[in-house]
């Protein structure tokens, strides 16, 4: 097993010396964290710097004020979207069953695809980090997320029963080996998978890297990330009363565990639009607006 990269900074290696055929957005280096201006219009300006990275002639400032505009010119580096050429549903254990799709070059070198969350799912885009060329691209949701059922059920729902769970998905589908590409939550579960089948992986490649641990959840959901967000943040704070506002993680469990469902569906509803605003350097109003779903904010 050869580590791909990170996607920020990274020059992609492996022991298939054709493997570098992921986004070109991989060539981009981290930005200076200490940006004098990370309201959205600062978060604007980092991403004129970076879409003008590497770039000798004069930059080419780019009108971004529209939300409608910022999709498209942010993806301009991902490949085409291309639909999947087979799906399935497989059952892995006696409650659970996962939904997965192929799309791409059925004849290509494999790669996984784990998404974030937990409980993320996944979305067409995602196909759109691999070249179809060249890549098997897999992806599947895992247990209680996206089309995988029962849905946003926590029993028989562990770490360990989702590693399981790709590697029943890889003997499924009769792949001696595949690369693992994970973000978020995601790179966490491509960590652990590897560790558990290294003669199974072929490359890792890691983005948004989020192991869960103490540091980065007091970071992201204790004010840490607030300073980079704050227009996002204010709505995330404000669901809490003051006299709770000293650790949100357990204000929101209690709500998001409550037999009142509309106290559940709120705090659901806060939580996911806080990290649907902070999941892009600018707003992503296609996952802003999935993250208002009822449904899909109570499983993430």
């Amino acid at each position: 097993m050869v580590l791909l990269g990170f996607v920020s900074n990274i020059t992609i290696t492996s022991r298939t010396s054709s493997l570098p055929h992921t986004s070109t957005l991989s060539r981009l280096r981290f930005l200076p964290s200490s940006h004098q201006n990370f309201t959205l219009a600062g978060r604007k300006d980092l991403v004129i710097r970076a879409q003008n990275f590497g770039v000798k002639s004069e930059p080419k400032l780019i009108d971004m004020m529209e939300s409608g505009k910022e999709l498209p010119e942010l993806n301009t580096n991902l490949y085409p979207y291309v639909e999947p050429y087979s799906t399935g549903i497989l059952k892995v254990s006696d409650i659970h069953t996962i939904y997965w799709e192929q799309s791409g070059n059925p004849t290509g070198h494999p790669v996984v695809f784990l998404h974030g969350g937990p409980g993320g799912g996944t979305t067409p885009s995602n196909r759109r980090f691999f070249d179809p060329d060249f890549y098997r691209i897999i992806l599947f949701d895992q247990r209680g997320a996206g089309k995988s059922t029962p849905h946003a059920c926590l029993d028989q729902n562990t770490t360990w029963d989702l590693i399981d769970d790709i590697e029943k998905l890889r003997q499924h589908l009769e792949i001696p080996e595949w690369q693992v590409f994970g973000g978020s939550w995601g790179s966490t579960l491509a960590l652990a998978y590897s560790l558990a089948h290294p003669d199974k992986v072929t490359g890792l490649v890691l983005r948004g890297i989020f192991l869960l641990r103490k540091k980065e959840i007091d970071w992201f959901y204790e004010g840490g990330a607030a300073a980079i967000y704050p227009d996002a943040w204010e709505s995330f704070r404000d669901l809490i009363p003051e006299n709770e506002r000293s650790c949100f993680v357990d204000a929101y469990s209690k709500r998001l565990n409550s037999d009142d469902k509309e106290t559940q569906y709120a705090a659901a509803r806060a939580w996911t639009k806080w990290e649907m605003m902070t999941a892009h350097l600018l707003p992503n109003e296609e996952n802003i607006k999935r993250g208002e779903d009822d449904i899909f904010s109570l499983v993430t």
